[in-house]
């Protein structure tokens, strides 16, 4: 028995799957591509996969991955084909790898922030760098207390590591480096909400993970 790290992008339409429809469409294809499992025992068994970090309804990702494990002898570049074979449409299997790091280590997430309907793209990146450039750009982030779910207000300008602005004509993009962990999370889409706010009606985003690193910035892999 082995462990093996299944990448994979999740783009398009397939970003409105929820974390749970995912795991039984991922659940789904992994059975029908006849790669040798390995199954929990008791009563109730079930083939070994964990996802690194859920990804948010809506959003869109380039670096996903699913470990497994399985049994016999069976090749990476095998289970790549057997796979790539089976999945539905804006679910792209990248790259089979024996994982390296824990998924527990991860704490940061590089995202794309995609803006459409602008106007003016070089005014819109002018006001994204004025809003970047305060000190202080207060959201209200949902958490918990206890049993109950409660906002509570934070500056996020303290969670943003690093940023970039690309100008375009129509969909200007911002990069930015945000918690992403189980320590310390903060949705891009706190971001992109308060900018919305302030571009008017008629601005729209989608949001792409590029990359995952741990707290010493060292690449998720």
């Amino acid at each position: 028995m082995r462990c093996v790290r299944i990448w994979f992008e999740k783009v398009g339409m397939s970003r409105y799957i929820s974390h749970l429809d995912l795991m039984r469409t991922m659940s789904r294809a992994v059975r029908r591509s006849k790669i040798p499992l390995w199954y929990t025992e008791g009563f109730n068994p079930h083939p070994y996969m964990t996802f690194a970090l859920p990804l948010s309804l809506g959003m869109e990702s380039i670096c996903e991955s699913m470990d497994i494990k399985i049994e016999g002898e069976i090749s990476n570049e095998e289970i790549f084909s057997s796979l790539k074979a089976v999945m539905p449409e804006g679910i792209n299997i990248k790259s089979v790898t024996d994982g390296e790091i824990d998924p527990k280590y991860i704490a940061f997430g590089k995202f794309e922030i995609r803006f459409s309907g602008v106007e003016n793209g070089e005014d819109f990146c002018l006001m994204l760098k004025d809003i970047l450039s305060s000190s202080e750009l207060p959201v209200q982030k949902l958490g918990k207390k206890g049993r109950k779910k409660v906002y509570k207000e934070i500056n996020l300008m303290e969670y943003i590591k690093e940023y970039s602005v690309k100008e375009a004509s129509q969909e200007p993009v911002l990069e930015v480096l945000l918690p992403a962990g189980s320590v310390t999370n903060v949705n891009p889409s706190l971001l992109a909400e308060e900018i919305i706010k302030r571009a008017g009606d008629g601005v729209s985003y989608v949001i792409l993970r590029k990359e995952l690193f741990t707290d010493k910035m060292e690449s998720f892999k």
